[in-house]
């Protein structure tokens, strides 16, 4: 039987220790039912407290990815026969993580040589382009279903890994959303080669340009990822400032909004993001059929006792694996009660109620560009327009 790394179920037993909690957000307002690019968004929310102590409500995410850490604990334990009979998908999973520790000090190397190029103060300093493209390469892309990726074509300073592996990415359009609502562009999707409906694609976003124009490349804009399963999507930042979760927000509801209209038969629609720094990450959760968001604290991605020597943390990389994986880790709500999942509601369906049919049933995926939508004169509008009287009452 093959030896599986032990610093798997290492961070197997840092996970007990419950690190990582799911906040469950409540929105007071957001402007989901304009025309809005994910670098415009804006939302007022507040975080779920219990009605006594007004004490701030958790999911642990341990419980929320149950099936994930139930799967490790038996994995530890399991013989030759278990790995022989088990499913093909949960085997290969599993085989990905252990293939992911067979490397792992060299994949620290590369990810460190990139992002310390902005410490370091070089003149080439790498770009939330070069570091998408190095997470993509040695770390979200070595853990996901399949290592087959595109990169938004739209990305500036396109080009190989900067670590010097000189793998390029292939590009291509990403653009998730609908003109009329909330809608841009996703960094790196990655595209699974199971023949299971699970986490066929991942996807990373970088920060976009305000004042990025919304046009159609004389190119399809309905054009479709066709490819099966389940997705998420990753956003990549050099910080994680406050004001940058609005429009993780508007991402990760989008996205598991897209994932419920292409892949309604799925078991739930819990949507994972990554929102993702070369310093730390949190994770973010939309559960598009019973409108419960979520977002955890933030999570050390190296050790940083020996800076110069830092190294990832086991738990961390267990979580993100399971992330990558939630079409078959993630439990979803589906054994919570009915008065859980009305408290824990997070508002959007009804902030957005006047849009509501674009978002559930016009949403498109990986296109190129949106149409520009245009905001008319009110001269041009009164000309155009209906004359009413003090009378009118049937217009």
């Amino acid at each position: 039987m093959e030896e599986f790394d032990k610093r798997i179920f290492e961070g197997l037993t840092a996970l007990g220790l419950n690190k990582l909690q799911f906040a469950i957000i409540k929105l007071k307002s957001c402007n989901g039912t304009e025309s809005i690019s994910f670098s415009e968004v804006s939302c007022g929310y507040e975080v779920l407290r219990d009605k006594t102590k007004r004490r701030p409500c958790f999911f642990p995410f341990t419980l929320i990815f149950n099936d994930g850490v139930s799967f490790l604990e038996t994995m530890e334990k399991a013989s030759s026969d278990d790995i022989k009979n088990m499913e093909p998908h949960m085997k290969e999973a599993f085989l990905r993580l252990n293939a992911f520790y067979k490397a792992k000090e060299f994949n620290e190397t590369c990810l460190k040589k990139v992002f310390d190029m902005k410490l370091n103060g070089e003149e080439m300093a790498a770009t939330e382009t070069d570091i998408s493209i190095t997470l993509a390469v040695h770390l979200l892309g070595k853990l996901a279903p399949g290592e087959s990726y595109k990169i938004d074509n739209k990305a500036r300073g396109k080009k190989s890994c900067r670590c010097g592996c000189k793998v390029t990415p292939v590009f291509d359009g990403t653009g998730i959303g609908h003109e009329q609502v909330w809608h841009g562009f996703i960094d790196i999707v990655f595209s699974s080669h199971l023949g299971i409906p699970a986490m066929a694609n991942t996807v990373l976003d970088i920060e976009e340009n305000s004042s990025k124009k919304r046009k159609v490349d004389g190119q399809d804009e309905t054009k479709n990822d066709d490819s099966p399963g389940g997705k998420t999507i990753t956003e990549v930042k050099q910080a994680l400032p406050e004001h940058t979760l609005s429009q993780a927000i508007a991402q990760t509801i989008v996205f598991s909004l897209v994932q419920k209209q292409k892949h309604p038969d799925f078991l739930h629609h819990m949507i994972p993001n990554i929102v993702i720094s070369p310093e730390k990450l949190e994770i973010m959760m939309y559960d598009s059929d019973n409108d419960v968001l979520l977002c955890s604290n933030p999570i050390l991605l190296f050790n940083l006792d020996l800076p110069e020597n830092r190294t990832l943390i086991d738990e961390t990389v267990v979580i993100i694996w399971m992330v990558l994986h939630y079409r078959i880790f993630c439990t979803g709500l589906n054994k919570a009660k009915p008065y859980l999942l009305e408290r824990c509601e997070s508002n959007f369906r009804r902030l957005v109620a006047s849009k509501w049919d674009i978002y559930s049933k016009s949403l498109k995926c990986c296109v190129p560009g949106f149409p520009s939508v245009e905001n008319w004169p009110i001269s041009e509008l009164i000309q155009c327009g209906l004359t009413l009287t003090f009378e009118s009452d049937d217009f």
